[in-house]
């Protein structure tokens, strides 16, 4: 599984989507509004908004592009007659995913030292990284569950916007939600974006009260198996086979 994890890992390194998603586009935001803002006490929640976005949009956008083209291509037909198991490219995939995840934001982390001025502890950067471990496998089954629910490009494209947008927009990841309406912030709390949100401000600041993070990273778990599951519920193994509640209805209208 190594193998094919390191080999799925240059290839998203080569991946257009990967570059522009997850490595150009946080850097370019780091830069851009934290020269804009230039503000010290901003640029924590810059760091933190950068850093979890990135996680979104590289699951949404460029995870559900690769499955989806994976799919397309037949990779999982293949699969599917050899001993190498489905859930083991997934993890493969997911582990190459989270790899990359980690590189981009030491990178991001380094920039936002060296040019906001940004200062983080040790304990600080470990609990950092632990939110960006569990966000990224969460979000990375986000975006195999839009991949499955898709059928062409612009579909995935459509799907993953309609996923990910609202998730960011109900979010504290770029501003606060202390004055917006009631039922705004009530669905900010029904959806798995706003506490890995939550749990990064909490790492950033560990002196504060570092116990405070466990919460929402409990709830961030469990939302990571509840993905998982809706993944894994609604994979196919190739383009033409429905998903599977169709699956259900295809099989009763034969019988019938």
């Amino acid at each position: 599984m190594w193998i094919v994890m390191t080999t799925m890992l240059r290839s998203m390194l080569r991946d257009i989507h990967t570059l522009v998603w997850n490595i150009l586009f946080p850097m370019a935001m780091l830069i851009g509004l934290g020269l804009y803002f230039n503000d010290a006490a901003y640029s924590y929640r810059l760091l933190g908004g950068v850093l979890t976005t990135n996680i979104l949009f590289g699951a949404t956008m460029v995870t559900a592009f690769n499955v989806m083209a994976h799919r397309n291509r037949g990779i999982y037909k293949l699969l599917r007659a050899t001993p190498f198991r489905t859930v083991s490219f997934i993890a493969a995939m997911t582990g190459a995913r989270t790899v990359l995840a980690l590189l981009v934001s030491a990178c991001v982390i380094l920039m936002s030292l060296f040019l906001l001025g940004v200062k983080l502890s040790l304990t600080g950067l470990g609990l950092m990284m632990l939110v960006l471990l569990i966000g990224t496998v969460c979000f990375t089954a986000l975006g195999f569950l839009a991949a499955n629910l898709s059928r062409d490009e612009n579909n995935v494209n459509m799907i993953s916007n309609l996923m990910s947008f609202p998730l960011l927009l109900t979010s504290e990841a770029f501003y606060s939600l202390e004055h917006a309406p009631n039922w705004i912030v009530t669905l900010g709390h029904l959806q798995p974006f706003h506490y890995l949100v939550d749990a990064m401000a909490i790492a950033m600041h560990p002196q504060s009260n570092v116990s405070s993070i466990w919460m929402p990273l409990l709830i961030l778990a469990g939302f990571t198996i509840l993905i998982l599951g809706a993944a894994a519920w609604t994979f196919r193994w190739d383009a033409e086979q429905p998903v599977r509640w169709k699956q259900g209805a295809a099989r009763k209208a034969a019988t019938m």
